[in-house]
């Protein structure tokens, strides 16, 4: 059965049949689905670009000023983040030509990626995150209760949502249960495939324990996600668009789960936990992470830090 075409162009040589055999290797690399897509992404956008401008499309007729074109296109179309996305999966995708011999070198050596300008991510601050969870914790239906046991998991643990979205509940299976209520831990698999362990106050333990009691009477209970909806698992969508209308609910505006996550780091380094321990707990194997989440809200921090130590107020 003939497979969709990854790209608009297909002959022999050219972009499009070198970047199918580029997501058939990532895919046996066993890298993360998200990477896969986003990757995909950029040789195709990249591929539609060369064909419409009627550039080169073989691979070895690709020069540094084509790509340096499409990044430049990209960075008109995108925030500089996506573009430099883009600009990595088109990295990682000559890099593989390379070492398969479709070419010399690659038309990319020496090329350094857009500059990100340094843009504070976004947090919510104690007053936002109460108005938050009070707005799901009105009410005592089942979507009510799921949706407080969500926002207190994703709040408690600064996991990223596609993580949040595949936590297990098989209790009856220790291998595939990713929810231990008793010792408060939750088991996520992130980026990487890679799994790690994260503890829950007590406050997000009993949410999840009063929404489990509701979950396990419920038509779709039989599904081993730990989230679910009228259709069956709650996923990633799902979680994006509920936090999105309870912002909205409380009053604070479409927010989104990220800015969770951006606010558990933020809240971590204000209350002068160690960046190591963040790291480990966020999933990050970079210290470069830690550095962009500790400069984004590190004004604020060193305002308050200066109400306590300042020294105009010590002296005379």
């Amino acid at each position: 059965m003939r497979q969709a075409t990854t790209t608009p162009i297909k002959t022999d040589g050219d972009l499009g049949v070198n970047v199918d055999s580029f997501l058939r290797h990532l895919r046996a690399e066993n890298l993360s689905a998200n990477t896969v897509k986003t990757y995909r992404e950029a040789a195709v956008l990249f591929a539609r670009f060369l064909a419409e401008r009627g550039m080169p499309q073989d691979i070895a007729a690709i020069k540094r000023e084509h790509i340096e074109a499409f990044i430049e296109d990209q960075l008109k179309r995108w925030k500089p983040a996506t573009a430099s996305n883009r600009f990595r999966g088109l990295q990682s995708f000559w890099k593989w030509a390379v070492e398969e011999g479709e070419v010399k070198q690659s038309p990319m050596r020496r090329m350094r990626p857009p500059r990100l300008p340094e843009e504070a991510p976004p947090i919510l601050h104690e007053a936002e995150l109460t108005a938050l969870l009070k707005a799901c914790s009105k009410g005592q239906g089942f979507s009510d209760r799921r949706d407080h046991a969500l926002i207190r998991t994703l709040l408690d643990t600064g996991a990223r949502v596609g993580e949040i979205a595949g936590l297990r509940w098989t209790p009856e299976d220790d291998e595939t249960n990713d929810v231990d209520l008793d010792q408060g831990l939750l088991r996520l698999f992130g980026k990487g495939r890679r799994w790690r362990l994260v503890s829950l106050g007590s406050k997000a333990v009993r949410a999840l324990d009063r929404y489990i009691r509701l979950r396990d009477r419920h038509h779709a209970a039989a599904s081993p996600a730990l989230w679910i909806g009228g259709k069956g698992a709650f996923g990633h969508t799902g979680i994006r668009q509920m936090v999105k209308r309870r912002g909205l609910e409380a009053g604070i505006g479409p927010i989104h789960p990220h800015q969770l996550r951006h606010s558990a780091a933020h809240a971590w380094l204000a209350a002068g936990g160690q960046e190591t321990d963040l790291m480990r707990l966020m999933g990050w194997r970079s210290r470069s992470m830690v550095q962009r989440y500790a400069a984004s809200s590190g004004q604020e921090r060193a305002l308050a830090a200066h109400k306590k130590l300042g020294l105009g107020d010590r002296v005379g």
